[in-house]
């Protein structure tokens, strides 16, 4: 005989389990779309209250960090001020016992990982805002000594996730924080794309013996549009602490899956001022057949004031497209040549070009040419049509001639 309970012989876990299956299989009787509406309509009631929530939280978040910032700033700002712009350079000792001093003698010695993240924070203020001329490196390196900031981020590096690894080589290179070398290598065959990329560039920025090794040919350096900037930056930094520099015409012969490594390395040809690779840069262009590289590489001989290519590229307008001739106006402007024979030969070129960039970027170089180039400019726009008038006065305008035209 089946035992029947009444409401008062069920304990409260029970009922509730009887209340919320009698709900389910009543809500189960209902047509399909009636309860299909009724769960989205009750899961869009109940994000409202949960995104308010979480943006609460969130804010909240950010309020709790600004404010240790702030605590960590007015802890820390005034010490690290003095020790950056004292022209006199400090010792490790001294260094240690500025900043403790701040921290209170009831205080550890010892900062947790989560001060220092803060601390590093500051530090990235401090030295943005501070100029080369005002800024004394080597105190600057005694508080990182000190503060243990690399053995910091190398403990962050080999413990933590893929974020935290890529975060912290970032705030290596922001820090100019040298990590050793054993740290970055290790990651730099990561599968992670970002941070393979990061520990190299980490590993290049900082290394005096063999800083270009993950970009020989046969690894697989793949150079992506955010990899431009963040070399550039690298480069810089070498330069201005007299550091070992690339072989930029090796960085042009590496095998790459797409040309925009080689047009990177051959603008830093020109931004260098690498006049003593114009001969093996030019014997490339000549012996290329892409036409971007060949285009821009007559452009970086141009800046680099290049002018025994004066004749070559002169004969090959007549037989190039739009862009190589447009890069070879450009290139024979900025060797600032003068004299009737490169008027002429403008003149010849504005009478053989057809695309609008083209035509812009003679009459631009034309009317920079001297005295003999203003006046063959001034006899073009005599003789021009009315409705091609405007090109010459879009030239003579500074406001409006930004050589847009010529990239």
């Amino acid at each position: 005989m089946e035992q029947i309970y009444t409401f008062y012989e069920l304990g409260y876990l029970e009922y509730l389990w009887y209340f919320i299956f009698s709900l389910y299989y009543k809500f189960l009787e209902y047509p399909l779309m009636i309860r299909v509406c009724s769960v989205v309509l009750i899961g869009l009631i109940l994000a409202i209250p949960i995104s308010v929530f979480i943006l609460f939280i969130r804010n909240q978040l950010i309020i709790y960090r600004k404010n240790k910032l702030q605590k960590v700033r007015e802890r820390y700002s005034k010490v690290f001020r003095d020790i950056l712009t004292n022209p006199e350079n400090l010792n490790e000792d001294y260094v240690r016992e500025k900043i403790l001093d701040c921290r209170g003698n009831n205080t550890s010695s010892k900062f947790s990982s989560s001060e220092l993240e803060l601390i590093s924070k500051l530090l990235t203020e401090k030295v943005q805002n501070y100029s080369e001329r005002n800024l004394n490196r080597h105190n600057y390196q005694q508080i990182l000594y000190v503060l243990n900031i690399a053995g910091w981020l190398e403990d962050r590096i080999e413990k933590g996730s893929v974020t935290t690894c890529i975060r912290s080589f970032q705030t290596a290179q922001i820090l100019d924080c040298t990590l050793r070398g054993s740290v970055s290598t290790r990651f730099a065959y990561h599968r992670n794309k970002e941070l393979r990329s990061v520990a190299r560039s980490t590993y290049t920025f900082t290394n005096r013996e063999d800083p270009f090794r993950y970009m020989e040919p046969d690894t697989d350096f793949h150079f992506n549009d955010s990899d431009g900037p963040a070399l550039h930056d690298m480069l810089l930094y070498r330069r201005d602490n007299n550091m070992l520099m690339p072989n930029f015409i090796d960085w042009i012969k590496l095998e790459q899956p797409n040309n925009k490594f080689r047009l990177f390395t051959i603008d830093e040809i020109a931004f260098f001022n690498k006049t003593e690779l114009c001969d093996e840069l030019y014997d490339y262009m000549q012996k290329t057949n892409d036409t971007q590289i060949k285009g821009r590489a007559i452009r970086a001989l141009g800046k680099l004031g290049y002018t025994k290519m004066e004749n070559e590229i002169c004969s090959m307008f007549a037989n190039s497209a739009g862009y190589m001739r447009a890069s070879i106006i450009v290139a024979l402007r900025e060797l600032g040549l003068r004299g009737n024979k490169i008027v002429e030969f403008y003149k010849e070129a504005y009478t053989l070009a057809r695309r609008e960039k083209v035509i812009m970027t003679i009459l631009n170089a034309l009317y920079c040419c001297g005295e003999e180039g203003r006046t063959a400019f001034y006899m073009l726009e005599s003789e021009a049509a009315l409705e091609h008038k405007i090109r010459f006065e879009h030239i003579k305008n500074p406001i409006t001639n930004d050589r847009a035209y010529e990239r």
